[in-house]
């Protein structure tokens, strides 16, 4: 299973003229971060990751990577082994958006890490448990009609 790039974020001194400016120069649809926070929800557009601007921790600009994973832990433990270092410890996110965590590679560049909720792939998988046994009930339903005509 690959490790695909899932949100990305941009930050700077200030969050309201990044948000405005990328509006304007890539028609991008934003709206406020549902937990509250001040960082701007970035709408993925067809073929794109969604994302977000927000204001930077140290005031400095940057442009940030996430890439999905099932296990933050393991993923920096291998991180750490391949030459990289752990640059933020995991973390929960508020509102159950999952956790996250940060290292930088060899080079010294900061990527981040994304792991989704346990509790929705627990209902995803539940749900499409579902949908195959209402099929399978459905096409043995199915064949005996067919037999009994």
């Amino acid at each position: 299973m690959g490790h695909p790039v899932n949100w990305f974020q941009i930050s700077g001194r200030e969050s309201g003229p990044l948000a405005d400016f990328y509006t304007k120069a890539f028609a991008w649809k934003m709206g406020p971060s549902p937990d509250g926070s001040p960082m701007m929800m970035v709408a993925p557009d067809k073929g794109g990751i969604a994302g977000g601007i927000a204001a930077s921790r140290d005031g400095n600009a940057n442009v940030t990577v996430y890439i999905g994973c099932d296990d933050l832990e393991e993923h920096l433990r291998q991180i750490e082994e391949l030459g990289g270092h752990t640059a933020m410890p995991p973390m929960e996110l508020p509102g159950g958006y999952g956790h996250i965590a940060g290292f930088t590679d060899p080079a010294g560049n900061w990527v981040g890490l994304w792991q989704s909720p346990k509790k929705e792939k627990v209902a995803k998988k539940s749900a499409g448990k579902r949908k195959k046994a209402g099929k399978k009930a459905g096409k043995k339903k199915t064949k005996g009609k067919r037999g009994k005509k």
